[in-house]
């Protein structure tokens, strides 16, 4: 194979010259590439040229995608190939659009309301942790002065966020609590040990179904209750009154909701355990046949008052939590109505986290000092 170049006007033609196949040495290759690439507008002439086979053309074709390059006295076979090469591969510059469309599609559709989703996680999380250090701020500024206590408020925040919340909630720690000590009664029972399920159960009532359930309840009614009052105080510009009188919203609508919830939860734990005790004392004495005089007698032998202490333990910071959630997404809510529907749903959502995590936290501080 060879080849000649020669120029007319700004257009570069190449003439090959030969046979023009696989068999090219890389002396030849490099040469015929250099030439090539080193021009813009060329025109390559196969007249001379006595066999070309697919081989040749696919490597004449890479050379010329991003260039304007033309095919002159080929053959019908080499015109197919090229044909071939045209349709089937795409040139440099159709390959970047494919590429940077893809990229745009995988941005669009997942990184960047990825990255939307983090930056508001992490901006929420920072504002949640200024908004429990300004709780604590203006909590210490009580104590110095006991007139910023709402007394009024936070005894009736105690009745509507908790005592009203009663009935479901022991309701819901009997069902919950008896189903799973029929549970544990049965799996005992197959192993031989009927009797070991009056201390298990009991443990398992005191520490965990009875809180914990509690807890659950309280956060799904009264959280989603505290955003949407606060919420609603924003809509009506009810806070912002309070603000023009210069007037804390800390000291009118959070501090009460937040105390209130931190004293009455302990109280609503020990009636949440009292019921889960006789939950457990009922399936037990269905299914195994022990009698509640046997089931206090094994229950004050073997069920120690740190169960029942760990229990009283997790409830004000439950309450804490749960309340702190309720109106930091209430003071969340602006511009119309659906923003309460959407702060409301996130306040129930963080509150159940958050209570889940603060049960796993007091799980395993509890187990690694054996309490």
């Amino acid at each position: 194979m060879d080849f000649r170049v020669s120029f007319q006007g700004d257009r570069t033609f190449i003439e090959l010259q030969g046979r023009c196949d696989y068999s090219l040495s890389k002396k030849q290759r490099e040469a015929l590439s250099e030439a090539i690439i080193s021009q813009n507008k060329l025109s390559i002439d196969f007249k001379r040229v006595t066999k070309a086979d697919f081989v040749f053309c696919a490597f004449i074709y890479e050379l010329i995608t991003d260039k304007d390059a033309q095919i002159i006295g080929a053959n019908t076979r080499t015109n197919e190939i090229f044909q071939t090469l045209c349709s089937s591969l795409p040139k440099e510059n159709e390959e970047n659009v494919i590429h940077t469309t893809l990229s745009l599609k995988i941005s669009q559709w997942f990184l960047i309301p990825l990255g939307k989703r983090i930056e508001q996680f992490f901006e929420s999380f920072l504002n949640f942790l200024n908004f429990c250090g300004m709780c604590l701020w203006y909590f210490f500024l009580a104590l110095l002065s006991p007139r910023r206590f709402k007394c009024g408020s936070i005894f009736y925040h105690m009745n509507e966020a908790g005592f009203k919340a009663l009935p479901v909630a022991l309701l819901t720690a009997f069902i919950v609590s008896y189903a799973i000590a029929l549970q544990g009664v049965l799996q005992l029972e197959k192993m031989g040990v009927p009797l070991m399920s009056v201390e298990i159960v009991a443990k398992l009532s005191l520490r965990e179904m009875g809180p914990f359930i509690l807890a659950i309840v309280v956060a799904g009614r009264s959280s989603s209750a505290f955003s949407a009052q606060i919420g609603v105080m924003n809509l009506t510009e009810e806070s912002d009154a309070l603000k023009t009188m210069n007037l804390s919203l800390f000291d009118y609508l959070v501090l009460p909701r937040v105390l209130a919830l931190i004293i009455v939860m302990p109280l609503l734990v020990f009636l949440a355990d009292s019921v889960s005790l006789l939950a457990a004392m009922l399936a037990v004495e269905m299914q195994t046949g022990i009698n509640f005089v046997q089931y206090l007698e094994r229950f004050y032998e073997y069920v120690g008052i740190n169960h029942f202490l760990v229990g009283m333990i997790k409830a004000p910071f439950f309450g804490a939590a749960i309340a702190l959630v309720g109106c930091f997404r209430g003071l969340y809510v602006k511009g119309d109505t659906e923003s309460v529907g959407i702060e409301t749903t996130k306040s129930v959502v963080n509150a159940l986290f958050w209570v889940i995590l603060i049960n796993a936290i007091f799980s395993v501080i509890t187990t690694r000092l054996d309490i």
